[in-house]
């Protein structure tokens, strides 16, 4: 006999969720970006977040540093190469919970290029807004290897250091929407 198990569905709240980017310029300051247009969904156990399905969409033409020079450089070949590449795209392999711990493995795809990615999540809990819905909250930190998606531009500087890091952080927090 096989039992049903009911799923419930949650996307990413845009108006309160961010996703923010540091990666080092002349290898000692941080430079900040955040990407102001993604979506996604999360399917999950009706009963707590493990085993979900989690899809995420970023459009890299919503890039903003609060410098438009650098954030058309950015959106460039050189770096996301917009144009050809507008989204970066995440979707996952497996999700599995430890209490307020979440650990996510998949598939992020920069640049056409698929390379396979774990992170580590922290559930913040969950409660309805004033109008009733149910929403969840996350947090994330990681850190990324540009080269790993032929992000690979850069430049010397004072004949022996590079302008940017190879390691790029980011932070994640995110809010979802309880859908059914």
């Amino acid at each position: 006999m096989s039992t049903t198990v009911n799923k419930a569905t949650w996307a990413i709240d845009p108006v309160h969720s961010t996703i923010r980017f540091d990666a080092k310029y002349l290898l000692i300051t941080s430079v900040s970006g955040w990407f102001r247009e993604f979506e996604g969904t999360l399917l999950s156990d009706c009963t707590g977040f493990n085993n979900s399905e989690i899809q995420l969409t970023i459009y890299t033409h919503s890039l903003n540093t609060g410098n438009n020079e650098r954030d058309n450089h950015l959106r460039s070949p050189d770096f996301f190469d917009a144009r050809q590449f507008p989204t970066i795209q995440f979707r996952s392999t497996a999700v599995t919970t430890n209490d307020k711990r979440i650990e996510v493995t998949g598939i992020l795809t920069v640049k056409g290029i698929e390379h396979p990615f774990t992170f580590n999540a922290t559930f913040l809990g969950m409660c309805a807004d004033p109008l009733g819905n149910t929403k969840a909250a996350f947090e994330m930190d990681t850190v990324l290897n540009r080269k790993d998606f032929n992000i690979t531009w850069n430049q010397l500087f004072d004949k022996n250091g590079l302008l940017l890091s190879d390691e790029v952080r980011v932070h994640c927090d995110l809010q979802l929407l309880k859908l059914s």
